[in-house]
């Protein structure tokens, strides 16, 4: 699609004419920077271990290191696996919510404990454009409106009622056919203070009569 990627290399120096990355020097007049969201504050609510991006570092059971009762999923937990940690996608959040949830039930029943947590990647999905989308599911690798189609019915699946699937699904056809995203306004209706004309003794005699 035109977009060359560079791995491995850092942003040296961002100027008027451009950038410089890796000692070489890249034109432009517009440069978009963008980053991750910053992570929970849980790690410092609980004062326990973090890791660089501030996420809390958890065991394999899913616990907090000194707190046995308290587990940690999702995008504030940090836990490696094969030598590398785990990324902050859905599915991992999902999974290890699953596993929380076995785990404490097992506690509260008397069963043993499940063994220790472990990842089962499913593969990757991203949409790139309108109609546009990759996938990438164990050696299946496909791209374009196919890879979208995918992307939109595991999203749509993962919805939590059947009336939050229609109204994804009518913005998302709304967006690709008119290219315009819809909006959802919350809006204050302050109405301003009247002075009220006095109370007209007739009327009032009128409405008590009746």
């Amino acid at each position: 699609m035109g977009v060359e990627v560079l791995l491995g290399h850092g942003v040296d120096q961002i100027d008027a004419d451009g950038v410089i990355v890796a000692g070489e020097r890249i034109a432009s007049k517009t440069v978009i920077w963008t980053a991750g969201v910053a992570p929970s504050p849980a790690g410092k609510w609980l004062n326990v271990e973090t890791d660089r991006a501030g996420r809390v570092r958890i065991q394999k059971d899913l616990s907090v290191p000194g707190y046995r009762a308290i587990f940690v999923v999702g995008d504030t937990a940090s836990l490696d696996q094969n030598g590398k940690p785990l990324p902050g996608v859905a599915q991992v959040a999902i999974q290890q919510g699953r596993y929380a949830g076995k785990l404490i039930r097992n506690h509260i029943v008397g069963k043993p404990e499940p063994s220790p947590f472990r990842y089962f990647d499913k593969g990757n999905m991203a949409v790139v454009g309108k109609g546009f989308a990759v996938l990438q599911s164990f050696k299946v690798e496909i791209s374009g409106l196919a890879a979208w189609f995918a992307w939109a019915a595991v999203h749509l699946q993962f919805l939590a009622t059947s009336s939050l699937r229609l109204t994804v699904l009518l913005q998302w056809v709304w967006t690709y056919v008119t290219g315009q995203r819809g909006d959802r306004l919350i809006v204050n209706h302050h109405s301003s203070e009247v002075t009220k004309p006095a109370p007209d003794p007739t009327a009032n005699a009128t409405f008590a009569g009746r």
